[in-house]
């Protein structure tokens, strides 16, 4: 055993090390053929434009509505923190603090995720 980590975790450790070094090489070259390659890289404007672009632009659209829950749910909690500052100086009394804070934060999740 070294450093609390068995052969077993070791080993796949070192496997996904070479994996990654694999695809990074395989970018790599592939990246290089592609500034090379004019035909190449008609190609792959062609797959962008056609393709991926479309598919990025409908899953931007599809996930408007968590981003603006999320955004929300951010926008009240960064308020929640400074109403319980401004009620409790979390300077003076952090454990006070710490516990309205996470019980309002905890509250207003329950009521935005059911």
């Amino acid at each position: 055993m070294i450093h609390g980590h068995d052969e077993t975790t070791t080993l796949l450790f070192c496997e996904t090390d070479l994996i990654s070094k694999l695809f990074y090489k395989i970018a790599k070259f592939t990246a290089g053929e592609l500034a090379q390659n004019p035909e190449l890289q008609a190609r792959a404007r062609k797959i962008v434009k056609e393709h991926l672009v479309p598919r990025a632009k409908a899953g931007w659209e599809k996930s408007k509505p968590k981003r603006e829950k999320a955004r929300a749910i951010a926008v009240s909690t960064t308020k929640d923190i400074a109403e319980a500052a401004r009620d409790t100086n979390p300077l003076k009394y952090p454990k006070k603090f710490l516990s309205e804070t996470s019980k309002k934060v905890r509250d207003r999740a329950k009521h935005l995720c059911p």
